[in-house]
């Protein structure tokens, strides 16, 4: 154990890839987090210009909403990182541990599934988007291919995510140890005291 804790001597055993996914996911989260305080002020800005001074714009909409749709689908890492996505523990937890973390790794592996597919069809979407040069037929008329290529960013960042985290139930599952098998909170979550 060094002079930080053991959570910061854990930080520094770990390889460079769930470090890197961290990151990511800590960038995505900040991000979206920008990306919402904008998307607020872009309305205000619209219903300001409306009100005040009788104008409208033709680009306040979609660009909120696309911002918005950055911060859902790209932010979704960062909730998955501090385990603030959904989660139903009723049955698995009452559970054995080391049994709860087989579960976590198959529950992972899933996930992870999952969105390696809707990954792999929003490539696909917004690849037929560049080569087609479909824009968004409205008045502001913005190329489709930025907001298409949103949903497979995400779920690229959300994949990897899911890796780590099948490693980490791995390796919990795997330990001798029962306080690691006992241990199931997302690597950056904070227990409550």
């Amino acid at each position: 154990m060094t002079e930080d804790g053991p959570a910061e001597e854990t930080h520094r055993r770990r390889s460079p890839i769930p470090r890197t996914v961290d990151a990511l996911a800590e960038l995505s989260g900040y991000t979206s987090a920008v990306l919402i305080i904008a998307a607020t002020l872009v309305v205000c800005y619209a219903v300001a210009l409306r009100y005040v001074f009788g104008a409208s714009t033709i680009w306040q909409t979609e660009l909120s909403i696309y911002f918005l749709m950055y911060a859902s689908f790209v932010g979704a890492p960062y909730g998955m990182k501090y385990g603030d996505h959904v989660r139903i523990d009723l049955v698995v937890g009452r559970l054995r541990p080391r049994t709860r973390q087989l579960i976590r790794v198959a529950t992972n592996l899933l996930g992870f599934g999952l969105v390696a597919v809707v990954a792999v069809l929003g490539v696909d979407l917004w690849w037929q988007a560049v080569e087609s040069g479909k824009r968004s037929g409205t008045a502001w008329n913005p190329p489709l291919s930025v907001p298409y290529f949103i949903l497979p960013l995400g779920m690229f960042i959300l994949a990897l995510q899911f890796l780590v985290f099948t490693a980490q139930s791995w390796r919990r599952f795997r330990s001798p140890s029962p306080e690691a098998v006992a241990d199931e909170e997302p690597e950056g979550k904070v227990p409550p005291a």
